[in-house]
C-alpha cells in the first residue's frame, strides 16, 4: 500500500498540531509527493521573502522543530550568511534574527492554503511590487555549499500538474490537447522522479524535465484537463513508459530506440499536412561565416580543433535527424560529436533541432535549415494543439496513440511506480 498524501507531506512533529494536519482518508491511494526544485526563478537567491494567506508555521528542517507560528499575511525574510540562512520578520526594523542561523527552513501552510515566495536580491521589501509566486504544498529553503539558496517545492501529483499544463502546452489551447499533455506529464513525471536525487529533489522547473509555474499558471480550464484524466498514465505491456514530448517534431518524431517511441509522419493521412505546418519554428533556417562558425565551436572541447578548417554532417537516422558530425582542424585534426551535442554547442535556440541539412553557401557560409523544435520524441505540443482542434478535432486518446504507438492508458495504481517512496 503506498504512504497516504498526508502522512507523507507532513514532519512527524507536526501532526499533533489540529491546525496543520489534513484528512488522509481520501487521499491513501496517491502516489507520494514530488518534490521539485524551484531552479528557474529562485536558483542562486541570496534573499527571499516567505508568507502565506492563511496561518503558517516556519521549522528548521532539520528537527521538524517550529521557529515561529506565522499569522496570514505576515511576511518574514531569509537571507544567506556563511553560517546559514537567518531568518527575520519583515516588518522589524531591529532586525533580530527569529532564530540561530540555519541549514534550511521549511515553510508550511496551516490550513489548504498556497505558499509565497518572492526573490529579493539587493530589493527592498515594500508592500508594492513584491514578486510572489505561489505554490501548492510546502517549500523547503536550502542554503547550498556555494553560498546561495534553493527552494524546492514538496507537492501531490495533480496539484504539480495544475502548474505543469499552462507551462508547458498553455491554458489557451483545445482541451483535449491540454488533457493529452496532461497525461504525458504525469507518466513523465512519475517515470522520472528521482531524477535529479543527487541535487536533493526528484524534477526541476526548468528544461530538464517539465516546466512548472506554481498556483500562478493555473486556470480552471487547465486545471479541468488534469482532473478529467486523474491518474491516467501511458503503460508498454503493462509497464510505465517514459512519456517525452517537445515543441515540434518537425514532420517525423524522433526515433527512441524502443517500441513506442518510434518514428511516426506527423501528419494527417487524408492531405498529407504536417500537424504542426503553422509552428513558429515549424521551418526555420540559421547562417554562419566561417569565422563565427569556428568561433562557437572553439567554445567547447568536443569541437575544439585549434584552426577550424569545416563542418561536415556524417548522416542523418530514419527520422531525419543528425546522427554524428565532423570538425575539422586545419593540421588535420578531427572531432565527431553527436547531433545532439552539435546542437547544445551551437544553442538549443541556434538550432533549434537536429532534423536538419547543411549547405555550403555561394559566399562560403554554413547554412542550416531544419524542421520542429526541440528533441521530437514522443509527442509534439504544436502537433497536439493541431490535431485537437479543427478541422481534425482528435481526443486525446487519439493523440496519445499517435506519439505513443502501441501503449495503453492505464490508472498509475495499476503499474509499478519508480522511485515511490
Amino acid at each position: 500500500m503506498r504512504p497516504s498524501f498526508a502522512l507523507a507531506l507532513l514532519p512527524v512533529s507536526l501532526l499533533p498540531f489540529p491546525a496543520l494536519a489534513r484528512p488522509v482518508a481520501a487521499a491513501s491511494a496517491a502516489p507520494p509527493p514530488l518534490r521539485i526544485g524551484l531552479d528557474r526563478r529562485f536558483r542562486h537567491s541570496t534573499a527571499l521573502l516567505l508568507s502565506c494567506a492563511k496561518p503558517f508555521s516556519l521549522l528548521d528542517a532539520a528537527t521538524d522543530r517550529p521557529l515561529v507560528r506565522g499569522l496570514p499575511g505576515i511576511i518574514y525574510k531569509a537571507d544567506v550568511s556563511p553560517q546559514g540562512i537567518v531568518l527575520t520578520r519583515a516588518d522589524d526594523v531591529t532586525g533580530v534574527p527569529v532564530a540561530p542561523p540555519l541549514a534550511a527552513v521549511v515553510l508550511m501552510p496551516g490550513q489548504a492554503a498556497p505558499v509565497q515566495v518572492a526573490r529579493m536580491d539587493g530589493r527592498l521589501p515594500a508592500a508594492r511590487g513584491i514578486p510572489w509566486r505561489r505554490y501548492r504544498g510546502f517549500l523547503t529553503v536550502r542554503r547550498e555549499p556555494e553560498g546561495t539558496l534553493r527552494v524546492v517545492n514538496t507537492v501531490a501529483l495533480e496539484p504539480y500538474l495544475y502548474g505543469v499544463i499552462p507551462a508547458e502546452i498553455g491554458s489557451d489551447v483545445p482541451l483535449e490537447a491540454m488533457k493529452a499533455q496532461a497525461v504525458a506529464a504525469r507518466t513523465y513525471a512519475l517515470k522520472n522522479r528521482g531524477k535529479l536525487a543527487r541535487e536533493g529533489f526528484d524534477l526541476d522547473d526548468t528544461t530538464r524535465c517539465e516546466g512548472y509555474l506554481g498556483v500562478d499558471g493555473e486556470t480552471p480550464l487547465s486545471n479541468g484537463a488534469v482532473d478529467d484524466t486523474r491518474g491516467l498514465v501511458l503503460a508498454y505491456v503493462g509497464r510505465l513508459i517514459d512519456a517525452p514530448y517537445s515543441t515540434d517534431s518537425g514532420g517525423m518524431t524522433a526515433d527512441g530506440g524502443c517500441a513506442y517511441l518510434r518514428p511516426v509522419k506527423d501528419c494527417n493521412e487524408r492531405d498529407g499536412k504536417d500537424y504542426a505546418a503553422g509552428g513558429k519554428y515549424h521551418t526555420w533556417s540559421r547562417t554562419f561565416t566561417p569565422a563565427q562558425l569556428a568561433s562557437a565551436l572553439a567554445r567547447d572541447p568536443r569541437t575544439r580543433v585549434g584552426r577550424f578548417a569545416s563542418l561536415a554532417l556524417d548522416g542523418l537516422d530514419v527520422s531525419g535527424r543528425v546522427t554524428t558530425a565532423t570538425v575539422a582542424g586545419a593540421d588535420g585534426t578531427l572531432k565527431t560529436v553527436s547531433g545532439p551535442d552539435l546542437r547544445q554547442i551551437l544553442g538549443y535556440d541556434v538550432l533549434r533541432s537536429t532534423r536538419l541539412t547543411l549547405t555550403r553557401t555561394a559566399t562560403g557560409d554554413y547554412q542550416f535549415d531544419g524542421k520542429g523544435w526541440g528533441h521530437g520524441l514522443g509527442m509534439s505540443q504544436d502537433g497536439a494543439v493541431s490535431m485537437a482542434g479543427p478541422p481534425y478535432r482528435k481526443t486525446y486518446r487519439q493523440i496519445l496513440g499517435h506519439y505513443y504507438v502501441g501503449t495503453a492508458l492505464v490508472s498509475d495504481l495499476a503499474v509499478a511506480l519508480p522511485g515511490a517512496r
